[in-house]
């Protein structure tokens, strides 16, 4: 992926989304409405407005069901209490995939505000990006706030300046607003929601899922509308919405507009009055986490930046036992839409962690329970903000994901949402098999197992389930071991083939035939174990020792390979670490060049077994045959990487200057890459292959391929990065090895070409023809780039202009003009030497544009 577009999709994913699989048959919305009890003996102006309704829930909050009027009460003090509302897409439009966000809609901190007869909603979620110090004398464990719990309208005067200031410089906006109709003689305010919650609510639309369907909606259909249940338990609200819209189809222009409907779950749950004690973050180990500025800290300055981990409530039944039972465990709920033969897999996934809560101190930190039945419990339901649950989501999308919904005060996760696409298991069932269908004798044939898919889905979950204990990826964990001790049967079964679940390096590609290999899929690792000790484990005694403890563990992370930490979800993550070789996805082992070649060679061995283990099936044939090429071309991929390659000291990042990837091993990997990499892409050309999957356009797929190998590394960005190299360091690889190492490479034997040997050449020409045409434009389209890089990423200038670098200033560029000449020269002479017509056509054609290209920018 381009870097820009890389960065643009980091900043738009950095949070996990969730999904759902709701029996429509289930009661939420249809609890039997219960007498209200005592009416006759309730005040005059009460009796008027519960006359003859129903109740329908009755906990902090209570529902009634009046007519067509839904009613709620709220208890006594509501207003101006800090809430969280969430709100989650429960049914789409036929045919929607909820792919990159899943189904959570939003997720805001907000709270009551009461003006005249009208009951208001006030969205706080920004105001907790800015935060005042804690006061003197007030709490001081890390996380712990001022005065007033954040979202609450206290009612003492501020008085420190700090406080005013923040008080009175921002406000949120109202997203939504409710009729008071009545009150009850406890202070308790009766409202009537209809209207709010059978419309739609901006602040919490579905106006986007209608987008996956082509449909672009105009106006709400009032008629259609409607509230869809009501559930009341606990601290928490949960109104099912029913909307309809009027939206034009982009399948039926003519049409006019047509309806397109959709159910949203609200849940409006109360928070803690004292929110959860936070724990600060650490560059060092890879938590969410929620991010805000302090005004007046604690240590001094005026403003700070500061950050607390995404983590659950975990308390301890014995605080003084090193190892006890929590208060209250994490319990997860498999969905009822789950089918029953994947139930064992996914529980045993969720418990994979067990392990690593008793190190932090935990015993049964964690449950798995199957949802109650309709039976057991009519109104339960998968979208509550203050459950986890675990569901199957029937639609086409390879994927899964382990959203979390937070108290943004405090950090504290509330639930987690854990969506699964029932086509991620054939999706990683290719995907294994393309790599050990001669490693694993249980894995010869396509579809795998249940058994096999089963242990599979157990790792997918843990990951996920990972996300929802508040662990971001460790991309970087995916090269802490070599390629021997991968090779290891007493190493690699005991460790897999990552120091932690939390990467994208899945499998072991490097195991061979006969190495003895079995655990060829991450398990949870040594960082997984550390990170959860810090995010979940006890340090100090008070405030003051706690953070010593915690900032002298983390600095552990920094002094053992296998608790680094490194990913690319962010602008500031990426800037630090998109140069780094050891940050990889979707590829394992800390040498590239080898772990490529092993992984290559496994890819190669199952091809030649592809018809074979499809037993005839064209479409399940076609499909491996894409997840082996993309597989094997993100292999090759990772080797560009070594280019201009640097890797950041494993601190915070400011004490050490970072280490360049050894002249030698990149130009090892420019060699590879355009000798026997690009090579090891023919074999998905041979007609019996390609010709099964493409008739048409086949076999220029592989040669766009390979050509866009020597693309890459003559990227304007790389050619410019390797010259900033070579000037702070002598040694260094330089943009012109790169050169002569490329054209030694492509157009070094110039007696005959192969199909591989042609893709290369005419990839060079178009990559020369693009450094040169922003050199002949002295670089005006970087400043045009990088004003569109900022204007959707939060980058300084000069960042902003290092990654849209095209060359267009470096020694390359005459460099390449001064090779031109005699590079037309040899084409020429290599064409009217050759003996096959195709050659001489080629090499004749390639002087043509190397012709070209000398006129480019010229006068």
């Amino acid at each position: 992926m381009p870097l820009t577009s890389k960065l643009i999709a980091a900043a738009a994913a950095t949070a996990a989304i969730t999904a759902l699989v709701f029996d429509p048959g289930a009661a939420f919305a249809q609890a039997v409405p219960q007498p209200v009890a005592g009416a006759a003996s309730q005040p005059a102006d009460t009796a008027a407005v519960l006359q003859g309704a129903q109740r329908i829930g009755a906990a902090r909050f209570s529902a009634y069901r009046k007519g067509a009027s839904t009613l709620v009460v709220l208890p006594p003090g509501a207003v101006g209490k800090p809430l969280l509302w969430y709100t989650e897409l429960v049914r789409v439009p036929a045919g929607a995939v909820t792919a990159d966000k899943g189904l959570q809609v939003s997720s805001l901190l907000a709270r009551f505000e009461r003006v005249g007869n009208i009951i208001h909603v006030r969205d706080l979620s920004t105001t907790q990006k800015r935060r005042a110090g804690v006061s003197p004398g007030g709490p001081t464990l890390p996380g712990a706030q001022a005065n007033d719990p954040p979202g609450a309208a206290g009612a003492d005067p501020k008085v420190r300046p700090i406080d005013v200031a923040l008080s009175s410089s921002e406000t949120g906006a109202l997203i939504a607003s409710f009729p008071v109709v009545g009150s009850l003689p406890d202070g308790s305010t009766v409202l009537d929601v209809t209207a709010t919650f059978s419309n739609d609510i901006g602040a919490a639309t579905g106006r986007s899922i209608l987008a996956k369907v082509g449909a672009v909606p105009a106006a709400v259909d009032p008629s259609k509308s409607y509230i869809d249940g009501v559930r009341v338990r606990g601290d928490a609200l949960t109104v099912r919405s029913h909307i309809t819209f009027l939206a034009g189809l982009k399948s039926e222009p003519m049409a006019g507009p047509q309806p397109v409907s959709v159910v949203l779950g609200h849940s409006i749950v109360f928070l803690p009055e004292q929110p959860m004690v936070g724990r600060p973050a650490n560059p060092r180990v890879g938590f969410f986490q929620n991010d805000y500025t302090e005004f007046e800290s604690e240590r001094g300055s005026a403003q700070d930046k500061q950050a607390l981990i995404g983590r659950f409530r975990l308390e301890k039944a014995d605080p003084a036992a090193p190892l006890s039972d929590p208060i209250k465990p994490i319990t997860y709920y498999l969905g009822r839409g789950m089918p029953e033969r994947w139930k064992p897999y996914v529980k045993a996934g969720v418990l994979q962690w067990l392990p690593a809560f008793e190190a932090a101190g935990f015993s049964n930190a964690i449950r798995v329970l199957d949802a109650p039945t309709p039976e057991q419990d009519p109104e339960w339901s998968p979208e509550d903000v203050t459950i986890n649950v675990i569901r199957w989501v029937p639609q086409e999308n390879i994927n899964a994901m382990g959203p979390r919904v937070t108290d943004p005060r405090s950090g504290e996760t509330l639930s987690a949402h854990i969506q699964i696409w029932p086509a991620v298991i054939e999706g990683f069932g290719q995907y294994y098999w393309a790599l050990f269908s001669s490693v694993d004798a249980g894995a010869r044939t396509l579809p795998l197992s249940t058994e096999k898919s089963g242990a599979l889905l157990s790792y997918i979950v843990a990951h996920e389930v990972g996300h929802t204990l508040g662990l971001m990826h460790n991309q970087i964990a995916s090269t802490a071991h070599t390629v021997a001790q991968m090779r290891q049967p007493e190493f690699a079964n005991r460790y897999g083939p990552n120091s932690s679940i939390m990467a994208y390096g899945r499998f072991n590609q490097v195991a061979q035939p006969g190495d003895g290999i079995t655990q060829l899929w991450s398990v949870i690792g040594p960082y997984d174990l550390a990170a959860i000790k810090y995010g979940y484990g006890r340090f100090g005694s008070d405030s003051a020792s706690e953070r010593r403890e915690l900032a002298a563990f983390a600095e552990t992370f920094a002094r053992d390979r296998r608790l680094f930490w490194a990913s690319e979800e962010s602008a500031e993550l990426i800037s630090r670490f998109h140069l780094d070789p050891r940050v990889l996805t979707e590829n394992t082992g800390a040498e590239r060049v080898q772990a490529t070649r092993l992984g290559v060679s496994n890819l190669r061995r199952s091809l030649d077994q592809l018809d074979a283990a499809t037993g005839g099936d064209a479409k399940l044939y076609a499909s491996t045959y894409g997840v082996m090429l993309s597989r094997h071309v993100g292999l090759l991929k990772s080797v560009n990487r070594l280019l201009a390659g640097v890797m950041p000291a494993m601190d915070d990042g400011k004490s050490r200057l970072p280490t360049q990837v050894p002249a030698a091993e990149q130009k090892q990997a420019v060699q590879y890459l355009l000798g026997e990499g690009a090579a090891s892409l023919e074999p998905y050309t041979a007609p019996a292959v390609v010709e099964r999957v493409s008739v048409y356009g086949g076999y220029a797929a592989i040669d766009r391929l390979q050509a866009g190998m020597v693309s890459d590394l003559m990227a304007g960005s790389t050619v410019a990065l390797l010259e900033s190299q070579r000037r702070s360091n002598p040694v260094a690889y330089s943009s012109l090895d790169l050169g002569k190492d490329i054209n030694a490479a492509v157009w070094g034997d110039l007696k005959s070409s192969s199909p591989t040997q042609r893709a290369l050449q005419r990839g060079y020409i178009d990559a020369a023809k693009d450094l040169l045409n922003a050199w002949a434009k002295g670089g005006a389209d970087e400043r045009k780039m990088a004003e569109a890089l900022r204007a959707e990423l939060p980058l300084t200038p000069a960042a902003a202009q290092a990654m849209v670098e095209t060359g267009d200033d470096t020694v390359f560029i005459p460099w390449l003009h001064a090779s031109l000449p005699a590079l037309k020269t040899r084409l020429e002479a290599a064409s009217r030497s050759a003996a096959a017509e195709a050659d001489r056509l080629h090499f004749a054609d390639m002087a043509l544009q190397v012709g070209r290209l000398q006129k480019i920018g010229m006068p």
